[in-house]
């Protein structure tokens, strides 16, 4: 994504005046999104490592 973010830039500096609002609101957006994802990543890691504590608990019960 970084690089997509660095690309967006540049064609917002020598994008028309008119234009370089929506590529700067494009590429604030994407950074939402990834910001986004990573608290979903984590979420996700977090639950799988719950997930995997359990498991483990129950195989050293048996």
């Amino acid at each position: 994504m970084t690089d997509l973010i660095e690309k967006l830039k540049e064609i917002a500096v020598r994008a028309n005046e008119s234009d370089a609002p929506f590529i700067e609101r494009a590429i604030d957006r994407i950074e939402e999104l990834e910001a986004q994802l990573t608290d979903h990543q984590e979420d996700i890691t977090n639950w799988q490592v719950s997930v995997e504590k359990q498991m483990r608990r129950r195989r050293d019960d048996k």
